[in-house]
């Protein structure tokens, strides 16, 4: 089973992808705090993260940054996501976002772009 890990402020938010994940067939790890979600990443080791770009207390293009200097996560692919949509390009080219979906996103087009991520992080593995 695919592992995905998301880190978003919207506790509603999480509740329903997570449950909306699951039934796609995914394991789900869910948390609305970086550090909670830092640790996650490298005990649960997911193959995927979408990740908000607007939380609090930190911003996620920094988390992103963060995620693709590790050497222990930079290969894991990022989904960004955000009501701003003029985001996406400097999620993507400025830092290092794997793709970028606008809020809000349409459930089959998530598990859609999360499918063709996964596949071509593995074809590249």
């Amino acid at each position: 089973m695919q592992k995905i890990l998301i880190l978003d402020d919207d506790l509603d938010l999480l509740t329903v992808v997570k449950s909306l994940l699951r039934k796609k067939g995914f394991e789900v790890f869910a948390f609305s705090d970086w550090r909670k979600a830092w640790e996650a990443v490298r005990t649960y080791k997911p193959q995927l993260i979408l990740l908000d770009v607007f939380l609090s207390g930190i911003d996620g293009l920094d988390i992103c940054k963060k995620l693709k200097s590790s050497i222990f996560t930079r290969n894991i692919p990022v989904i960004m996501f955000s009501s701003y949509p003029n985001i996406a390009e400097t999620a993507i080219y400025e830092y290092g976002a794997d793709d970028f979906m606008p809020k809000p996103f349409e459930v089959n087009d998530m598990v859609k772009r999360i499918r063709h991520l996964l596949a071509k992080t593995h074809a590249s593995a």
